[in-house]
């Protein structure tokens, strides 16, 4: 049993019928059975007998089902987090200012205080002045190469200090600037 055709027209309806047990998407069960059938095309795995490669065909769709939802559950949190920091940020902006805001901002500040002079001054002009790299560069008179370096390094201290929260309202307190 070689022939792709063949394997096609045999499998393929229902590889998709199996997937939509998974997935609960017409589409995207059609998408995860086409990149099987794609991966059986690239690996040669058409030599087969019979048994082995009906199972491998399941086994296949059955584990492209379970990465796409793993992968989607990856996306919504993502976009639960990217939510509520979003909310957080037009929040600030409404300047109203709670007890909570104001240690948040505090501790962000505080952290930002903790670090060197010359990763201070990077991330000062990044995020509060909004300036890109290059410009930085140009104002500090240094490689951008090096703005990159102390930027990196900076973020990754303040990472070991600050919770993920007050983390990505830091990296997105630029966006209050412009």
């Amino acid at each position: 049993m070689s022939d792709f055709n063949t394997i096609f027209r045999r499998y393929h309806q229902p590889l998709v019928l199996y997937a939509y047990k998974f997935v609960a998407n017409e589409d995207v069960s059609l998408d995860l059975v086409q990149d099987v059938f794609a991966l059986i095309w690239e690996k040669q795995k058409l030599g087969l007998d019979e048994e082995h490669l009906k199972a491998y065909l399941f086994r296949s769709t059955r584990n492209a089902c379970l990465n796409y939802l793993k992968h989607q559950k990856v996306i919504q949190k993502h976009k639960q987090l990217t939510s509520l920091v979003n909310m957080e940020i037009r929040h600030f902006e409404s300047g109203e200012k709670s007890l909570i805001e104001k240690e948040s901002l505090a501790k962000i500040h505080q952290a930002i205080h903790s670090l060197s002079a010359i990763h201070r001054e990077v991330i000062e002009l990044s995020r509060f002045e909004g300036l890109k790299n290059k410009e930085i560069a140009e104002r500090l008179n240094i490689p951008v190469r090096t703005v990159e370096t102390r930027l990196f390094r900076a973020l990754t201290s303040l990472k070991e200090e600050l919770s993920e929260k007050l983390l990505h309202i830091l990296l997105h307190i630029c966006q209050l600037k412009k």
